[in-house]
Order: structure tokens, then sequence, then C-alpha cells
């Protein structure tokens, strides 16, 4: 995890200082603070000890997400940042770390965007306990992340601009649930006894203040 954060650090001041030797009227760094609000999409599939289906639970999980980036924007139409934040699911949150690119299909007041995001996600916090409806916890461990997402730039003045996006994200982590064995109690309200890897997805929006 510690090489992860120490690679993206590393290839943002490398772009940056390559940018500063290749400045441009319309090269500068840019802030950007956002909000995101996505619901989850798809199914899970839970194997027993046989590695046979022993349920499927929904992916109900909505995420909401703050996210901060500080990057360079090295012509009207590209720019690269890094960028933080965090993912607050329903019982439990993450911390992204992440490589930004975006591009800008036009130099005008309206610009449509397309973005991506891509990194790994620490943990915050995690509640132990089981949903009461699925008798699952999920996202209990970090994992890669990734986000894209395409939508409309509105520059209010030079160093303003507002960004509206429709966004698909997915989350690397696991699913904890029970599986009942002859001769157990069932605990499963209360503990799990089993996990499943997982690859979460969702969809929704971004609303971004770059300054």
């Amino acid at each position: 995890m510690k090489k992860v954060l120490i690679f993206l650090i590393a290839a943002l001041f490398c772009f940056s200082g390559y940018a500063q030797r290749r400045e441009s009227p319309d090269s500068k760094f840019i802030y950007m603070t956002s909000v995101g609000y996505a619901t989850g999409l798809g199914e899970i599939s839970l194997p027993n000890d046989q590695g046979e289906e022993l349920k499927t639970v929904q992916n109900r999980t909505f995420d909401i997400s703050v996210n901060q980036l500080l990057g360079y924007q090295f012509n009207p139409y590209f720019q690269m940042s890094l960028g933080a934040g965090f993912d607050f699911w329903r019982y439990t949150a993450f911390i992204p770390i992440y490589l930004n690119f975006t591009v800008n299909f036009t130099d005008t007041k309206f610009e449509p965007v397309f973005y991506l995001n891509a990194g790994y996600s620490f943990k915050w916090y995690v509640s132990s306990v089981p949903e009461k409806m699925d008798r699952v916890v999920h996202g209990t461990k970090t994992g890669p992340m990734g986000e894209s997402g395409i939508g409309l730039r509105i520059n209010i003045n030079d160093k303003m601009s507002l960004l509206l996006a429709a966004c698909y994200k997915v989350q690397y982590s696991d699913v904890r649930y029970t599986i009942l064995r002859p001769g157990e109690q069932d605990f499963s309200a209360y503990s799990t006894n089993a996990r499943k890897d997982a690859l979460y997805h969702f969809a929704g929006i971004r609303l971004g203040f770059q300054y």
C-alpha cells in the first residue's frame, strides 16, 4: 500500500516538473473540490464450503464521496492531478488516493469533459455487525479503485469553473457472511465466518468546483 501511495505522488511531481519546463499561457496549477453520489449495481454470489452458490445478495450499497484534487493543467484540453478524499458507504468508509486524468474536448465557456481516476482505497472504519436483511458485511478490506465520468464544465471566468458529470465507479474489496455448518448455532445476525473478494460497481453523479 505504501508503494502505491509513493508511486502516485512521484508520478504527479514528475509530470508537474515536466509541465513547469514547458509552460504556456494556458498552463497552471489547479485545485478542485467535488462531491458525488452513486448507487450500487448488480449482485454478488456467495459460495458455501464446497464452492457451490449459497446465496446471492444485491449490491444496495450507496457511495457518498468528498474529493480534493491538486493538479496541473498542461493546456486548455488536458490536465493531470493527484486526488484524495473520503468514500462513505452505508456501514463503512474508504480513503481513496488516486491519479486523475481529465480531457476537455473544447476550449469554450461550455466544455464537454471526460475524466478517469485510478488508485487505491484505504480503510477508515467498518462495522463488524452484519446487515439485518442480508446478514453480510460489505467492504471490509482495502483495494484498488477506479472512476470514470463524462459531463460538462462551465467556465465562470479564467480561474473558476463548475463540473457536472455522470460517473461510473468500481471498488475492489470483499464481503463477509456466514456459512451455517452442522452442529453450529446460528450467530449470523451478530458475526460472520466466511468472506469472498468482490468488485463493487456504482453509477451516479459528481459535482465539482475548480479554482
